[in-house]
């Protein structure tokens, strides 16, 4: 890398007293790499942020809601004689408590994998859905109580052919609902389709419902088919953490002149409380 502490300069900018930094003996091109990830992971929660309404960067109340997910809750320590304990973070943790570093990547490594379940349910089981670009989770109920209902009027010897209005009627409402979509067909035909479909649609409900205190919208995301892309962002923002932690030793001393603490998720991913320019 050529110049370094010039490149540094443009990260962090100028105000910073340089001579502390040289002091520390510490690398500043490695310094570099490691802020540089760090721009990149503030990068990447920033477009998840903006294309999918929700953020990673969470508030330690928000964190404490996610810990009925038994996956963030608990973690694994090594005790004294070297074997593992596991610890409730509920038990253990106070509300006002930080998010850790640790506690944030737990989170988006569990994220990663509810996201992964789903897009190879999507992709083994229904590659080629009807409903995936105009679904909401408060439709699910409406679609099935119409499904219900012309089951209901399909007789055993003569079809659909004595309640042929109330089946029209029934269909004009189900299109009515997706208005856009233009390869629904009639219900009376698709309806082994559209429910078998359901059962993919409340599963993504369950994840909204599992992981509503982020504020995701699974069905926003299926709509604008999204699902791949979020999931490498959630990856990469992983990917971004564990680095800078695994990096972060060797310019410990000069991360902590500029305030990055590790304990505190918030001293990585908030501009407002450190100031760094992508160079």
């Amino acid at each position: 890398m050529r110049d370094p502490k010039r490149i540094l300069e443009k990260i962090v900018g100028v105000n910073y007293d340089f001579y502390r930094f040289e002091q520390t003996g510490e690398s500043f091109e490695q310094l570099v790499e490691v802020l540089r990830d760090v721009v990149k992971c503030r990068l990447t929660r920033q477009w998840i942020n903006n294309n999918y309404g929700f953020d990673i960067f969470i508030s330690p109340e928000t964190f404490t809601l996610l810990l009925d997910i038994p996956q963030i809750n608990f973690i694994e320590n090594s005790n004294r004689t070297m074997e593992l304990d596991t610890i409730s973070l509920k038990k253990m943790r106070k509300l006002e408590d930080p998010v850790t570093v640790g506690n944030l990547n737990a989170l988006l490594r569990e994220l990663y994998r509810n996201l992964e379940s789903i897009q190879n349910r999507l992709q083994n089981d229904y590659p080629n859905p009807l409903l995936i670009n105009a679904m909401h989770s408060d439709l699910i109920g409406v679609v099935t109580e119409k499904i219900e209902s012309i089951k209901i009027l399909n007789g055993r010897l003569t079809g659909y052919m004595l309640n042929l209005g109330k089946v029209k009627s029934i269909e004009h409402g189900f299109k009515g609902l997706f208005p856009d979509s233009i390869n629904i067909g009639l219900l009376r035909k698709t309806w082994p389709i559209v429910e078998r479909e359901m059962v993919f649609y409340k599963k993504c409900s369950e994840m909204n419902e599992r992981w509503e205190a982020i504020g995701i919208d699974l069905f926003q995301v299926l709509r604008k088919g999204g699902l791949s892309n979020l999931r490498e962002n959630i990856q990469e923002m992983g990917s971004l953490l564990w680095k800078i932690v695994y990096n972060q030793k060797s310019v410990e001393q000069c991360l902590k002149i500029m305030g990055i603490d590790f304990t505190d998720a918030r001293t990585i991913l908030d501009s407002d409380h450190l100031k760094l320019n992508n160079f």
